[in-house]
């Protein structure tokens, strides 16, 4: 049996957060967020480097942050 290589992460290159729509945030961030944990639940073998998981959880803040920042003026309103 051979091991499959770890699926590469969502495409993050050249994202502008400010030029998505709140949509495209939410859907992005489930994304990545589907990826870090199937990369932390890994077989440490199979698994992505700890450098690469590190780099998509700080562009998951980033991406939270904006949605914050977004509906802090609204009330009644969170990122969730």
């Amino acid at each position: 049996m051979t091991n499959q290589p770890f699926p590469p992460p969502p495409d993050f290159g050249e994202i502008d957060t400010r030029m998505m729509t709140a949509r495209e945030l939410r859907e992005f961030l489930n994304e990545i967020w589907a990826w870090v944990h199937q990369a932390e639940m890994a077989h440490e073998a199979d698994a992505p480097s700890e450098h690469l998981i590190q780099e998509l959880r700080q562009l998951m803040a980033t991406i939270i942050a904006e949605r914050v920042e977004r509906h802090s003026d609204e009330s009644g309103r969170s990122a969730e």
